[in-house]
Formats: C-alpha cells, sequence, structure tokens
C-alpha cells in the first residue's frame, strides 16, 4: 500500500514514518516543503498546500494520505485559514481526482470556536475531511511529548529543569493530558493496518487529565526540583503579547491564549473501545524519553 504523509518534517511525521518502515508493510512517499526530509526508502516529493500540481503528482497511484501538515503558530488569523482550512481543501481535492480512497486528518483536542484561530481553522478542516467523501478518519491529539520536541509540554518540562520560577497564564485551572509521540504514533500506524477503521473520530489524549498548576507540580516531583509558581492575569499576557507582536516577536502568539483555555474533550473511552489504545503516564514517559537522549 502507498501512503503519502504531508507535514512529514514534524515530529510526529519523522517518528511516523520510522515506525511504518519498520514494518515493511507500507511504501511510503512524504511531501516535504520548506524543511528539507532525510528518509531512506521513502520517495520525497516537493510542493505545498498550495501547490495544485504538486499535490496532484504528490497523491498519484497512493492509497492512503495522512494529512499532518498544518500552521500552528501566527501572528496573523488569516493564514491559520489560508494554510489550515484551504490547503486541506485543495489537498482533499487532489486526493479525489487521483482516486485516493482513505484520508487521515491530525487535527487537535482544541478543535473548537473557542479554540482561537487557529482551533477554528482545524475544526473547519474537520468539516472539509467529514463532507469529502473519502474513508476518513480525524484524529485529536492532545498535548503531545516526545525527544527533541520543544514546545508545548516539551517547553515546559525544561523551563521547570532550568528555572525556579514558572510563569502560569491566568490561575491554572484549566486543564490538559498529556500524551507521549510514541502512543500518538501506535495508534496510527494501528489504523493504517485496519483499513475497516473509517468515519470515526477520535481522541488521542494521555491517561490522566490535570490542571496546569497539577502539571507543573508533576514535573517538578519527577525532576526533584522546587519551583515556584507566578500567576499572571490574562489581560497582562495579552496586552505583553500584543507589545511582542509589534517587534515581530515569535516568542508568543495571541492565539495562544483560547488555544490553551478553552474547553477540551479529552475523553479517550471511544479510542479504546475501537482500537488497542493504553497511554502511558507522563511520569514513565519522560523517563522513557530521557533514558533515550542519554
Amino acid at each position: 500500500m502507498k501512503i503519502l504523509i504531508t507535514g512529514a518534517s514534524s515530529t510526529l511525521g519523522k517518528n511516523l514514518t520510522s515506525e511504518l518502515l519498520k514494518t515493511e508493510q507500507f511504501s511510503i512517499r512524504l511531501l516535504e516543503h520548506r524543511s528539507p526530509v532525510r528518509k531512506e526508502d521513502c520517495e520525497i516529493f516537493q510542493g505545498s498546500l498550495h501547490d495544485i500540481d504538486g499535490l496532484d503528482k504528490a497523491c498519484s497511484e497512493v492509497a492512503t494520505v495522512v494529512h499532518l501538515a498544518a500552521l500552528t503558530h501566527s501572528s496573523s488569523g488569516k493564514a491559520y485559514f489560508k494554510i489550515n482550512e484551504e490547503g486541506t481543501k485543495n489537498l482533499i481535492s487532489a486526493c479525489k481526482e487521483n482516486n485516493v480512497k482513505r484520508f487521515i486528518f491530525v487535527s487537535s483536542v482544541a478543535a473548537s470556536e473557542e479554540g482561537g484561530d487557529y482551533g477554528v481553522s482545524k475544526l473547519r478542516c474537520e468539516e472539509l475531511v467529514g463532507k469529502s467523501g473519502l474513508d476518513w478518519v480525524i484524529l485529536r491529539p492532545s498535548e503531545v511529548y516526545g525527544v527533541k520536541m520543544e514546545e508545548g509540554i516539551g517547553k515546559l518540562v525544561a523551563w521547570v529543569e532550568k528555572f525556579p520560577i514558572i510563569p502560569i497564564i491566568g490561575d491554572g485551572s484549566y486543564f490538559l493530558s498529556p500524551v507521549s509521540v510514541d502512543d500518538v504514533v501506535q495508534v496510527m500506524v494501528e489504523i493504517l493496518r485496519n483499513d475497516s477503521i473509517k468515519k470515526e473520530n477520535l481522541n488521542l489524549c494521555g491517561p490522566e487529565k490535570m490542571t496546569m498548576n497539577e502539571l507543573i507540580d508533576r514535573l517538578a516531583q519527577i525532576q526533584k526540583v522546587k519551583i515556584k509558581k507566578i500567576f499572571l492575569p490574562i489581560w497582562f499576557v495579552r496586552v505583553s503579547i500584543g507589545i511582542l507582536s509589534i517587534f515581530k516577536s515569535s516568542i508568543a502568539f495571541s492565539d495562544q491564549i483560547p488555544r490553551l483555555l478553552c474547553r477540551k474533550n479529552h475523553s479517550i473511552d471511544k479510542t479504546q473501545a475501537i482500537i488497542p489504545y493504553n497511554p502511558i503516564k507522563i511520569e514513565k514517559g519522560l523517563l522513557f524519553f530521557q533514558s533515550k537522549e542519554a
């Protein structure tokens, strides 16, 4: 079976490609955009989600598309919709033109009207996928962590290790559910092996739901450090990010606030009813990744 993976240069894309190659069941084609992808035994196609001809060639003779490519951070709300929504629409059209049967879309638990422009753009993508007529599966990962992942939980892990004071947006009572990148990849491999799974929207979250405060305490305990939390009013964070945006700073973006604070569905009951899925706790996950880095 030939598979096309977009967003192949991402950490999730690299890990998925490596696991699929181990199975020796798939012929893999990778769509390369800005970041070069170096993977032996894979076809490399260059193009973007707005390169109609490039997408048409990339989808030729492909049975399944795994769509990981997305804009995740931007100071422009319009950019999320142009790249994520319009790009997904273009990719679906290329799939239909080339008789691609299956479409696996990696969305986010923040895909909602409350999730800022990123979350809304992902929700619009889900709607496009659902109406595509393809055999689709939508996956909604929560806060993914893993080796050399420097965003999200990965950045928080590094901060707790290095700094005695940790700033927290708001009161820290909002919920997260950290999930290991390996757990996410294993689910994706299982779904690719089982083409009877279709028209399903599945959460890929960790085994526990915890507040930001609880997560930071757990990380400090894991790393055996003492930290102090400083709570920053949301209005203050918004103003600070607004000032940083004037200077074209990429430290933080206003869209990240609603994405973090919005209500999310972290239930994995449906996922576990359909496929084997037993995500590990963050203590075990971080110790495992630390051993891999050593």
